[in-house]
């Protein structure tokens, strides 16, 4: 038993003083870090329990009468104290235990977040021990788990006039961000606003999403059900820079276009514009296009160009009443692996759609991005 501990005891140091290695030159290796750590701990704890009568003599008793086993079993109980505590500092988690999540930020946050391009340095300006100020402090403690490229500094207004008159500052609880020369200020530092902000101030400039106009598309200001205005706001909140596209006035896609949206034709895209689409696509473009069965857009042709073929029918599937929806709107829990599907975990409902095929060409990767059941099939007869 003693040879056991002895190799135990031995094997922790060594365990230990090799994830304390790894901690400090390549922090970056955290599975292999935690995984000589957990090592450490356990034969730390085994030595513990198996020695635990000579760690009770040790304190009372001379230290010659221990030897070996003594020392092993004071270094390795220091060293995960002192590891512990190392870990715990360099790896923090909150834990959030609220029904509605009220401290866990949305995934798309933590994901851009965990992806800043570059360093960003918030000042907050609040009043000492204010519940303004606790409230901000469980907000952006979510954001600095993410990453260690948000640096923060509070700076009290009653105490610190210069700063505040500096900054331009005239309410309580301003955020003013900072990266490179931009600079912004959040005043409501909700988890929204907070992160357009940083949005604004990361990015080397905005990308404009077009809407296209002309033929019946569904608008992007109207509230009306089949309107985009909920759409263009949410856009516009992500950073984005929303407008309308009358392509038969312009004759081509502005360069700035990250995107373009064609949303709903009911009239045929004429072929001067389908040339301008085709132009825009061969230079890197990128179109979202959103069609409903038997409207007349005439884009079948130029679609089956660039590997997609739609279908003359409406999508029925049987399975929609097991969730309590109508035959026609199809219920989709079938997902490929895709970053634009990557977090879809949940059902979705699709009414009132017709069938889209990827056509293999040489030229052109498709990818079926979702799938309804089994049992649905293309009606053609309706």
């Amino acid at each position: 038993m003693k040879k056991f501990t002895s190799i135990a005891g031995w094997l922790a140091l060594a365990s230990g003083f090799a994830a304390l290695f790894f901690y400090i030159v390549l922090p970056d290796l955290k599975t292999l870090i935690l995984s000589l750590t957990a090592l450490s701990i356990s034969n730390g704890i085994f030595l513990l329990v198996s020695e635990g009568t000579s760690l009770k003599k040790f304190f009372s008793s001379r230290m010659a009468q221990h030897g070996t086993n003594a020392i092993i079993l004071t270094a390795v109980f220091l060293g995960v104290l002192i590891f512990t505590n190392l870990l715990i500092h360099r790896h923090k988690h909150r834990f959030d235990f609220t029904e509605a999540n009220l401290f866990t930020l949305a995934p798309q946050t933590k994901k851009f977040i965990a992806n800043l391009p570059r360093e960003v340095n918030l000042t907050a300006f609040f009043q000492i021990e204010t519940p303004e100020k606790n409230a901000f402090e469980n907000l952006i403690a979510g954001y600095l788990e993410e990453t260690d490229k948000i640096g923060i500094t509070y700076v009290d207004p009653d105490k610190n006039p210069a700063v505040t008159k500096q900054y331009g500052v005239t309410t309580y609880g301003t955020i003013v961000l900072e990266s490179g020369s931009k600079e912004t200020k959040v005043q409501n530092a909700t988890e929204e606003n907070l992160t357009n902000a940083l949005l604004k101030v990361t990015r080397d400039e905005q990308k404009v999403i077009y809407f296209l106009e002309g033929h019946g598309e569904n608008q992007i200001d109207s509230t009306e059900n089949e309107g985009h205005q909920t759409a263009k706001k949410n856009l516009e909140q992500d950073g984005f820079i929303v407008k309308p596209l009358l392509l038969l006035q312009t004759g081509e896609v502005p360069k700035d276009a990250s995107t373009l949206v064609i949303a709903g034709p009911k009239k045929p895209i004429q072929k001067e514009e389908q040339k301008a689409l085709k132009s825009y696509l061969e230079k890197g473009g990128a179109v979202m296009m959103l069609v409903d069965p038997k409207s007349k857009h005439g884009m079948e042709a130029f679609l089956k160009n660039w590997g997609v073929e739609l279908g003359d029918n409406i999508v029925i599937d049987p399975m929609s009443k097991l969730f309590g929806g109508d035959f026609a709107a199809p219920v989709v829990n079938q997902y490929s692996a895709h970053d634009i599907t990557s977090e879809f975990v949940l059902p979705t409902i699709f009414p009132i759609i017709q069938s889209v095929k990827a056509i293999p060409t040489s030229k052109i990767e498709t990818v079926e991005l979702l799938k309804t059941s089994a049992n649905s099939w293309g009606e053609s007869n309706f």
